[in-house]
């Protein structure tokens, strides 16, 4: 077959909020996850220099932040933020609930 599809509802969520589709969709390169923040939710603190994989996080609803880079960056919705593999980052939520959608690649 040519093509994969998921609905990543129909994937529980890890860490409650993490929704991974790479295995659903049977990707061999590409990560993606879906992240259904309550408010107050927080990542964890991590990078990806093993795998040299970079990470573009895009928030399509709510208000989050990013701490990259010694500094936190406040994202709206439709933002689009690229963070290199080797850089330390942690997300958190905001007051509402959000949405954010995760893509990595090496």
């Amino acid at each position: 077959m040519s093509y994969s599809k998921a609905n990543y509802r129909n994937v529980g969520a890890e860490g409650g909020a993490l929704h991974f589709l790479r295995d659903e969709l049977d990707c061999e390169n590409l990560g993606i996850t879906v992240i259904d923040a309550e408010p107050g939710w927080e990542g964890m603190e991590h990078d990806h220099a093993d795998e040299g994989q970079e990470e573009v996080y895009l928030l399509t609803e709510g208000q989050a932040a990013i701490e990259v880079d010694n500094e936190v960056v406040q994202l709206e919705e439709g933002d689009a933020i690229r963070v290199s593999a080797d850089e330390e980052r942690k997300l958190v939520n905001g007051d509402t609930q959000s949405t954010i959608v995760a893509v990595g690649a090496p």
